[in-house]
């Protein structure tokens, strides 16, 4: 008998997730109108737009710093003009993580929920609202896995697995600049109201060992401007803009499966130079790529002894391959009412999405969340207005076959926004949203990275026994009876002529253990 255990092991690459988390920010704002602008009479809309400016994580820690761009539109008294004070407010978070990370991978939502505002007299306005930030932070580390083993009696239970054996993260933000003559028809620049941004587009390849990520986003503004005669009017821009970088990521080859994440972090308008009509566009984005190398080996999954106590130690677990992610399309209505129940012009109209919450029901996922529309326009009496509701959305992904315990995360998207005019001064505004969503395979595989094995503990044998009966379970697994009975898989199947292959026996049967 060889009495010395000997193991032969490998490295697998896993994420672990350090921290996950939703952190709630307040959004407290005291504006003061400089001199130069009109007296509040009465406020047409508050919004507040968050974007993420830096995240970093170091010692433990993870920082971030969020600009939220505040902007409130209102009216002087016996003035048609919409003025807009905008204001940016600067906000900080650190959150502890758990455990060192040494490779972490960051990934940060922003949103701003409950914004409300007030005139406090004619020169003061007060903002209130909240800012949710969802953190996510997964490290990646290097796990050692038994791959094989002799002596001792050591039996191993072999399976071929597909593991990560490298991933790569990189963070990386982009800004775009570009200048564009405005059309003969529209009047220059005045005040902007309203900026936005949808990334239509997202491309990715890797060239020469870089990742070059490349596509378009659909700009639009809204501005207060003075036509030809002289009079206040409102104007809306629309602009495509491509964007294009090219992102370092150590050790990248053609053997890796790239996914990326673009976010506008900020769209920016203003009068370009020179003496013509010129628009000067500013776009922010932030860039998440995640790259990943796939292997196959064989790994274990249990272990026992014939001759000593022995158990499987340190499990590492492999998560079942997801797959990249997938999209998918639903719509939202929200019916809106003019405040005197006409509507002689609309000037704007926009949506925005809430973070989608999931939940597992009857095989199917539900993911449901809720749209913000806004509308500003006038009525037939030439009164101005901004009106705003709620409408919920929802989508399902059915369970893939086989999977029990998968999960899936999710976010939302607005891909586009119409309305239609009804009766009685009603406005249907209808909202195309984009989901994107990953599916991950529950608890996948785990795999012994060492053996727990005591020698002073032998196996107790049966005095003077020369076989054993076994009767065995509904179709229990051959292996599980090796185990339990302390033999060997080979000599239960050599013993009881089983047929190759064979990995489970029939419940009742009465099998032959070799003592």
């Amino acid at each position: 008998m060889n009495d010395e255990l000997r193991l032969t092991s490998d490295t697998v690459c896993v994420m672990e997730k350090a921290l996950d988390c939703t952190e709630e920010l307040p959004l407290e704002r005291d504006i003061v109108l400089p001199d130069y602008y009109p007296d509040v009479f009465r406020i047409l809309r508050c919004t507040a737009e968050p974007r993420l400016a830096s995240q970093s994580i170091s010692g433990g820690r993870l920082t971030f710093d969020v600009t939220v761009t505040v902007r409130v539109l209102y009216l002087t008294e016996g003035s048609r003009r919409i003025n807009c004070i905008e204001q940016n407010a600067e906000i900080s978070r650190t959150i502890d993580v758990e455990g060192e990370c040494d490779s972490p991978e960051v990934m940060i939502d922003i949103a701003c929920r409950g914004v409300s505002c007030r005139a406090k007299g004619s020169r003061r306005i007060d903002v209130r609202g909240t800012v949710c930030a969802a953190a996510k932070v997964s490290c990646r580390r290097e796990k050692t896995v038994i791959t094989g083993g002799t002596g001792c009696g050591i039996q191993l239970r072999r399976q071929t697995v597909t593991y990560p054996v490298k991933r790569l993260s990189a963070y990386k933000r982009i800004t775009v600049i570009q200048q564009t003559s405005l059309p003969d028809d529209k009047p220059a620049l005045g005040t902007i109201l309203r900026t936005g941004c949808t990334v239509t587009r997202t491309e990715q390849r890797i060239v020469a060992g870089k990742l070059a990520v490349k596509g378009e986003a659909e700009l639009e503004a809204l501005c207060a401007c003075i036509d030809k005669t002289g009079a206040d009017c409102v104007q809306n821009l629309r602009f495509t803009l491509p964007f294009s970088r090219i992102i370092d990521m150590e050790g990248l080859d053609d053997s890796f499966t790239v996914s990326v994440r673009v976010m506008p972090a900020g769209c920016g308008l203003a009068a370009g130079s020179g003496e013509e009509k010129t628009a000067e566009w500013e776009l922010d984005l932030n860039v998440f790529c995640i790259a990943e190398k796939l292997g196959t080996g064989v790994g274990v999954t249990d272990v026992y002894s014939t001759e000593y106590d022995c158990q499987p130690d340190d499990m590492v677990e492999i998560s079942a391959d997801s797959g990249g992610e997938e999209k998918l399309s639903c719509t939202a209505e929200c019916t809106l009412i003019a405040p005197d129940g006409t509507v002689g012009a609309v000037y704007d109209h926009y949506a925005y999405c809430t973070r989608p919450a999931v939940r597992a029901e009857n095989g199917t996922f539900r993911i449901s969340g809720s749209v913000t529309c806004s509308v500003m326009g006038e009525g037939s009496e030439g009164g101005l207005f901004c009106i705003e509701g709620q409408s919920p959305y929802e989508a399902e992904v059915p369970f893939p076959e086989g999977c029990n315990a998968c999960t899936l995360e999710a976010y939302a998207e607005t891909a586009g926004c119409s309305y239609y005019l009804g009766d009685g001064g009603s406005i249907k505004v209808r909202t195309d949203i984009r989901i994107v969503y990953r599916l991950f395979g529950g608890a996948g595989t785990k795999l012994a990275g060492s053996v727990k094995l005591d020698k002073e503990k032998p196996v107790s044998r049966g005095n003077g026994c020369a076989l054993r009966l076994c009767r065995c379970g509904d179709n229990e697994d051959i292996w599980d009876i090796a185990k339990r009975c302390r033999t060997t898989v080979e000599a239960i199947m050599e013993d009881n002529s089983l047929p190759e292959g064979a990995d489970s026996i029939d419940g009742g049967r009465m099998i032959v253990i070799r003592g």
